[in-house]
């Protein structure tokens, strides 16, 4: 049962600390579940294992899977400030881990292979993937099949006795008709029941071992999944039919995915937007270790000699600000990830300042942004270990395309239009971090991406034919980032990662 992206919970977010949504973030997130799992305490012991061949392989210790599994284990958010120092609070809470990368055999490349011990005594296991933009999914535990994304109260029931899991199926499907989902696996002789359901249910089994997940999404998933549109040819249609812009139509979205009012929906991405506002006033930090760059966005402040004037100054001052605030742990949105974090918001917020544009104007371009970002997550992905990086700065400058043509006041299907033409500039664009880190070429990329997607924003408000309807463009970029070598996404082992100043970078830490 695939879930549909939610644009606040999946496209536009999530608010952050760390190098890379798709490795910490998603990390964070895994390590809560497993936390969880072991009754909601810190574990005693665990072993997280990754890979020879997968992307995790080369940069789970670069691009924070490590502090992003431990912090989750500790209980911490996402955006929590104690995240860059996960392994001193991991100590001093006695947890014994361990990260190897060995030989396990074909499989997703951002896969975790996770053992561990609870204060029970017990010792689980449990199979995790990283699907891109902070969005995660439990697909084995305990040797059982399993789909947990974090957006249901999940109750993992295990027994031994046959007929016992038929009665106990039966039993949870009648208690919880229409509020869950009740899935029944095999294995060795016994039995996994997974209930997934909207409210936490308040009945208790008799069984070997039960195991409880609360929600861990900002929204939930739904047991019977719902939007009013998941195309750009259906959102065209709705357009037509009801006179909405594009930023209506992603209310109208996002208040049928998460349950919440139209109202609440637009309220909530302004508290986003007041988020952001204070990360950009606070002062900068420089002095996290290991960094590539020193915080560049102040250099392009002063030049008053910029081609372009200041619009164009202030575009790559914003961008680089955000991915200044990112390398420097300080608290941002992916939009749609991390490692594309400057596109998007940047670009906005240097348009709010250049035209006098309200937090509720920005809310509005990022609520578009996020509706062409939806249909990329479901139709495609924002891994760049899947797509490469046109699946994350290529994304977010489709994203960005469509916001400022919402911007210029434009129809829905001008913005879709100019979303289209944005993509279509970055098809095969492949992702090959300097020193396995977050932050070179990526800064350029973030930049070029958005004005790219201010060019194709112009272009598609002036009536330059876009050609390709913005539905296929996503299926060519999908296509075209699957068939790019391993090399070229995120292993770090093609492209600008192998050369000799890179790899240089890389032995010095």
């Amino acid at each position: 049962m695939k879930q549909f992206p939610s644009i606040l919970g999946d496209v536009i977010g999530p608010l952050m600390i760390g190098n890379s949504s798709s490795h910490t973030a998603a990390s964070v997130r895994v390590g809560e579940m497993i936390r969880q799992l072991a009754g909601n305490k810190p574990v005693k012991s665990v072993r997280f294992s990754f890979d020879k061949r997968s992307s995790l392989a080369t940069t789970y210790k670069s691009q924070g899977s490590d502090i992003g599994l431990l912090s989750g284990l500790l209980g911490f958010p996402t955006h929590d400030e104690r995240i860059p120092r996960a392994h001193k609070y991991a100590d001093e809470a006695g947890i014994k881990y361990k990260f190897e990368v060995r030989e396990i055999g074909p499989g997703h490349p951002n896969a975790y292979y996770v053992e561990f011990t609870a204060d029970d005594g017990k010792r689980r296991d449990l199979v995790a993937i990283s699907v891109g933009g902070g969005m995660i999914e439990i697909i084995e535990y305990m040797g059982f099949p399993v789909s947990i994304d974090g957006g249901f109260h999940e109750t993992l029931v295990l027994v031994s006795d046959p007929q016992a899991a038929i009665i106990l199926k039966e039993t949870s499907e009648t208690l919880l008709a229409g509020k869950s989902i009740v899935h029944v696996s095999e294995s060795k002789g016994k039995s996994l029941i997974n209930i997934k359901s909207e409210e936490e249910p308040v009945f208790a089994f008799r069984c070997d071992e039960i195991s409880r997940i609360a929600p861990i999404l900002p929204v939930m998933s739904q047991v019977a999944p719902s939007v009013p549109f998941i195309t750009a040819e259906e959102i065209l249609e709705r357009s037509k039919k009801d006179g909405l812009p594009l930023w209506e139509l992603a209310v109208l979205y996002e208040s049928e995915r998460s349950g919440q009012p139209r109202d609440a929906v637009l309220e909530k991405t302004m508290g986003i937007v007041a988020t952001l506002k204070q990360s950009l006033a606070a002062p900068e930090n420089g002095s996290v270790s290991g960094r590539i760059l020193r915080n560049q966005s102040r250099l392009i402040e002063a030049n008053s000699d910029v081609l372009g004037g200041s619009f164009n100054r202030n575009v790559i001052k914003y961008v680089t600000r955000f991915m200044d605030i990112k390398a420097s742990m300080g608290v941002f949105l992916a939009a749609p990830t991390a490692g594309s974090c400057g596109c998007v918001s940047g670009c906005v917020f240097a348009l709010a300042e250049e035209l006098g544009i309200s937090d509720e104007g920005i809310s509005r371009a990022l609520l578009s942004a996020g509706l062409v970002g939806a249909l990329i997550a479901h139709h495609s992905t924002f891994a760049a270990e899947i797509g490469g990086c046109q699946a994350e700065c290529g994304a977010g400058s489709g994203m960005c395309a469509a916001a400022c043509a919402e911007i210029l006041g434009c129809s829905a299907d001008v913005c879709l239009n100019a979303a289209s033409m944005a993509l279509q500039n970055v098809l095969g664009m492949v992702c090959d971090p300097v020193g396995n880190k977050v932050e070179v070429p990526c800064l350029g990329k973030n930049i070029m991406a958005a004005f790219n997607a201010i060019a194709s924003a112009n272009m598609a408000a002036s009536g330059f034919d876009a050609v390709i309807p913005l539905d296929e463009t996503i299926a060519a970029m999908d296509s075209v980032g699957r068939a790019l070598p391993r090399e070229l996404r995120c292993t770090g082992l093609g492209g600008l990662a192998m050369t000799k100043t890179s790899l240089e970078i890389q032995r010095r830490g």
